[in-house]
């Protein structure tokens, strides 16, 4: 008899855990996640190691942020900008 109460209390357990596990809200993704200036790290259980390499140091993210100036999407193609003096070419020479 006490085998019986006991396997009953533990699917009592068990039905309540399950129900209160599928209720809880998904975290969105972070900004961060998307962006070309984060080394982000993923691990065990879902959770993430975020760094922001924005202005050329390593700086680690503790909070899932929303909204950053300083986003820059990854799946965009970069634009290459020459500073300084080109060679003289084809494509440099002005039209008088």
């Amino acid at each position: 008899m006490p085998v019986v109460l006991f396997v009953f209390i533990k699917l009592v357990v068990e039905a309540i855990r399950s129900a209160l596990r599928k209720t809880r809200p998904v975290k969105p993704q972070p900004v961060c996640a998307g962006c070309s200036n984060a080394h982000v790290q993923y691990g065990a259980e879902g959770r993430r190691a975020i760094s922001c390499t924005f202005g050329g140091m390593v700086r680690p993210v503790t909070l899932d942020v929303l909204y950053c100036t300083d986003y820059r999407d990854r799946k965009v193609k970069t634009r290459l900008v020459r500073i300084g003096f080109a060679p003289e070419g084809r494509g440099n020479q002005a039209e008088a």
